[in-house]
């Protein structure tokens, strides 16, 4: 059961992932206001970085089906571990951005703490199951 439970969590964060990896990359912009950044403050630095962040989210979003397709239960638990714990690292980050609250900022926030969650209860099992 926890095999089955880190996969589809795993492949259900990568997809969302992927989406979110190409917005960032595509319209880096649109999604900095999404999040509360100001029209006049999304500098060139800015959107190069929101891209940059958007390459590197390809990273769990492209591995993260071939991990729930071809890995055992070991390595299942150890990649929602991993994911879990930086899944809420940033939730927390985001949440401590140096912007004011917006609904975009908030509900990036809520997306990352409930994917942590759902890495927790998938490894809720990890000691009967071993």
């Amino acid at each position: 059961m926890l095999t089955q439970r880190a996969a589809l969590i795993l492949r259900v964060h990568a997809s969302l992932l992927f989406f979110l990896a190409v917005a960032l990359i595509v319209r880096p912009s649109s999604l900095a206001e999404f999040m509360g950044f100001k029209a006049l403050a999304t500098t060139p630095e800015l959107i190069w970085s929101f891209r940059s962040m958007g390459v590197l989210l390809l990273l769990p979003a492209l591995l993260g089906p071939v991990v729930a397709a071809f890995a055992g239960e070991r390595g299942l638990r150890q990649a929602a571990a991993g994911m879990a714990i930086i899944s809420s690292c940033v939730g927390v980050v985001t949440l401590l951005a140096p912007i004011g609250i917006s609904a975009g900022k908030i509900l990036l926030s809520i997306l990352w703490f409930l994917f942590a969650l759902l890495y927790f209860y998938a490894l809720r099992g990890r000691g009967r199951n071993r």
